[in-house]
């Protein structure tokens, strides 16, 4: 690893979440208060989905986000690569949110079996 002269503090945090092999695709529900979703590590098995979103003002109803240009928000990605993602445009102003593994027309994709994700959250 290089030495980086006078580092700054992170202002970045982690979390773990797992998508289970129920048919809606979902994860649990994760709580961004004050903090925003600048990143997701995928694990080494992941069934072919790309990621989506769904977000919820209440923590019961979740539904699919949509970006500023009225496009379904999904990614494209597979096992091992880290996805980054632009924190000012898609994700402001969201509090809960799960992440789904879905197709690219927004249809649930099962995982074959429990995937662990890792998620990178931003201050700011």
């Amino acid at each position: 690893m290089a030495n980086v002269n006078n580092p700054r503090p992170s202002n970045r945090s982690f979390a773990s979440i797992t998508l289970s092999t129920a048919a809606d695709g979902a994860s649990e529900q994760i709580n961004l208060t004050g903090l925003k979703l600048a990143g997701i590590l995928m694990p080494a098995s992941w069934t072919d989905a790309r990621i989506g979103f769904q977000g919820s003002i209440d923590g019961s109803t979740f539904t699919p986000v949509y970006n500023s240009a009225g496009d379904h928000l999904t990614f494209l990605t597979s096992a091992n690569r880290m996805m980054t993602f632009d924190i000012t445009d898609n994700f402001t102003g969201l509090q809960l949110i799960k992440v789904v593994s879905e197709s690219s027309a927004g249809v649930a994709v099962a995982q074959a079996a429990v995937r662990t994700l890792k998620l990178v959250l931003s201050e700011g």
